[in-house]
């Protein structure tokens, strides 16, 4: 493109005229025009060869003024954009049409700046072209100032989406109030929490959107543009335009918006903390109000809260339990006083290893050093990072042990009553053979008496002293003897009443051993035990009530021993025995009742049924229920039942159900578990 410099003069027409008339320019003048221009400026003949380089340019890029032009681009430009103005050159040239394009010139200190070229063709007035003028003007520092304006635009509008993406997803509400209080800007939170969409916040007054609330923030407002500091924390109460029913609740900060120094508005940040406060509130009645005694504990086992009903139990208010290690105030010893460490305390190490713990029983300590039966759980508060600490809910079980007590003793007292009930028929039952055992006696005592004294005439018959009397007076004797004591008959009887004495003794031995069984009270402890065998025993203690009225039948399967407190059981027995008896009462013919066992897979199945009155429909649910009874004053109590449905149910984890129909008769059936209750899971 650079060729020689051999330009002679120039004569300079426009629309076919020349300048003046026929303007001629020298050489010099061409020269002096050129070199006055501070851009870059050459002449490039239509064939490519460059003829000029003004003095500007030579400068600038440090070329000599004898270098090749032509080659010296090479030099100037790097090797891109050499090939880019090559390419822009050789498409102007063939279309004629100006060019421009911006490329980096090395500067006479080696720097690159950026320069805008641009080529124009110089046409005659019969529009053949006979040069191109090109220039090329320095735009380095705008170049950067606008790649710096672009960055900074950039950043702006990533920012500005940024805090726009941060606005409309915050879970709070964001919002910007001008110096009028009008909404400026509001996201989707701050909307939601006036129940209003977004659009219609905007160029509103705050008075105007929550009227109600403005008494409470107006104030904030105001002082927020006159003292340009901000407002933080404040607790806002009340309701919206678009929600006058509901009370809620928020936390609102102000913040002073300066834009150079200046307040321009207010930064409005709320958090809808309805629930929470909802949740508080729920929090302190169910504290306050239950009557269990609930408290909580830090990592460390100190108290952070007590309920109402804990202070009032344990007899410390909570500011004094606050703080302190719950170990070391009430719960360091055993019920009989002995002390023992934090270390062999199971709540103290179930706490501390973050494990729950349901119905145990323990022994807390009140204020005033006494001691009291409790049961507690307690469930570990995990703060993400570990365990936080427990909270732990508890109930005074001192009635509860006295009513299990007086239970306990209510069923020793039923069996003592059942027996007092039975007592005349078991002392007439024992009263019988007694009788027949004494009258026996008394007829072997005779007996006894008479053979002495048949013994003392064979004796003196067989005296040597007495040899003078003779054999024949002898045998007379010993005759009126035998006679006198009835050999004979004793030989007959007195067996007869050894076997009946020994009868009737085994009859009130087996009486006594029956009557063994219901006269202990209760014991905890459990062991296998044959229920045929209790059954058994139960008839011969209910005999004397059930053989005037009714037949027993017995069809007693094979059980194996089934795992229970038999003294209870007993019990249930004896009670549904004498039951089916009484219902046997009016009626013209005798009765039969009939108790039969046996197995149901795991489970061991009693029935004792009677065909006497029946139970109504609508009282056999009834029957359970303490002290209802359907048979008349003075002759029950209304306890049997629900004690044996007690037994039963809750000691064995067995069933016991009842059906009957009115004039046909009544089935009591019980189902026991054959490996006893099993244990409930802690």
């Amino acid at each position: 493109m650079f060729g020689t410099r051999d330009v002679r003069s120039i004569s300079v027409e426009a629309d076919g005229h020349a300048f003046g008339a026929g303007l001629v320019i020298s050489e010099n003048d061409l020269h002096f025009f050129a070199d006055a221009i501070p851009h870059i400026m050459w002449v490039v003949t239509p064939g490519g060869s460059t003829t000029y380089v003004n003095r500007w340019g030579l400068e600038y890029t440090g070329l000599s003024p004898d270098a090749d032009l032509d080659r010296s681009w090479e030099v100037v430009l790097s090797s891109d954009d050499a090939r880019r103005v090559h390419t822009a050159w050789q498409e102007a040239s063939r279309t004629g049409d100006p060019f421009e394009l911006a490329c980096r010139v090395r500067r006479a200190d080696g720097r690159r700046r950026w320069h805008s070229f641009r080529g124009q063709p110089v046409r005659r007035p019969d529009g053949r072209t006979i040069w191109w003028v090109g220039t090329a003007t320095d735009i380095d520092d705008q170049t950067m100032l606008q790649e710096s304006l672009r960055r900074s635009d950039q950043q702006t509008a990533e920012t500005l989406t940024l805090l726009e993406t941060i606005q409309s997803a915050a879970p709070v509400g964001l919002g910007f109030v001008d110096h009028e209080f009008r909404f400026v800007r509001a996201n989707e939170s701050l909307a939601s929490m006036i129940d209003l969409p977004p659009a219609q916040l905007i160029d509103h007054p705050v008075a105007e959107l929550v009227p109600a609330l403005w008494p409470q923030i107006g104030p904030y407002f105001r002082r927020v543009l006159d003292a340009g500091e901000a407002v933080r924390c404040v607790e806002v109460t009340g309701q919206t335009a678009a929600g006058p029913d509901r009370v809620r609740f928020w936390l609102a900060s102000y913040y002073p918006v300066r834009v150079e120094g200046e307040v321009i508005g207010v930064g409005l940040v709320v958090i809808d903390i309805t629930e929470r406060k909802q949740a508080e509130a729920f929090r302190s009645v169910v504290m306050e109000t239950m009557a269990d005694g609930l408290y909580t504990l830090d990592d460390q086992g100190r108290v952070t809260s007590v309920n109402r009903a804990a202070s009032e139990l344990l007899g410390w208010t909570e500011a004094e339990l606050l703080g302190r290690k719950f170990h070391h105030v009430v719960h360091y010893q055993h019920a009989d006083g002995t002390l023992f460490p934090a270390s062999l305390c199971p709540m103290f190490q179930a706490q501390s290893e973050g494990r729950p713990i349901q119905g145990h029983d323990e022994v807390y300590t009140r204020k005033d050093g006494s001691v009291f039966p409790i049961s507690y759980s307690s469930t570990p508060l995990d703060s993400g990072s570990g365990i936080g600490g427990t909270v732990v809910v508890f109930r005074d079980i001192t009635e509860l042990r006295e009513r299990q007590r007086r239970e306990i003793e209510a069923r020793h007292g039923q069996r003592l009553e059942s027996l007092g009930q039975l007592s005349a028929g078991i002392a007439h039952e024992i009263n019988t053979p007694i009788q027949f055992v004494g009258d026996n006696i008394r007829f072997l005592a005779e007996a006894y008496q008479e053979m002495l004294d048949l013994l003392q005439v064979y004796r003196d018959c067989l005296d040597p002293p007495k040899g003078q009397i003779s054999w024949e007076e002898r045998s007379k004797r010993a005759a009126t003897a035998e006679i006198e004591a009835d050999v004979d008959y004793l030989t007959a009887e007195v067996p007869a009443a050894v076997s009946q004495s020994l009868e009737g003794i085994e009859r009130v031995a087996s009486l006594v051993r029956a009557m063994k069984s219901f006269t202990y009270k209760d014991s905890k402890d459990r062991s296998y035990a044959n229920l045929n065998e209790a059954l058994t025993t139960t008839l011969t203690v209910a005999r004397n009530e059930v053989k005037y009225v009714a037949d027993v039948a017995l069809d007693l399967g094979e059980l194996p021993d089934v795992l229970c407190r038999i003294g209870d059981l007993n019990q249930v027995f004896l009670n549904l025995v004498v039951n089916a008896a009484d219902a046997m009462a009016g009626k013209d013919e005798r009765g039969v009742i009939r108790v039969g066992t046996r197995t149901e897979g795991p489970t061991a199945v009693i029935s004792i049924a009677d065909n006497g009155c029946g139970i109504p429909e609508h009282l056999q649910q009834k029957i359970f229920e303490p002290f209802f009874t359907t048979k008349e004053v003075g002759k029950g109590t209304g306890q049997g039942l629900p004690l044996a449905r007690a037994v039963v149910v809750d000691g064995h984890g067995g069933t016991i159900e009842v059906r009957s129909t009115p004039g046909e008769g009544t089935e009591f059936t019980v189902r026991l578990p054959i490996d006893g209750k099993r244990p409930e899971s802690s």
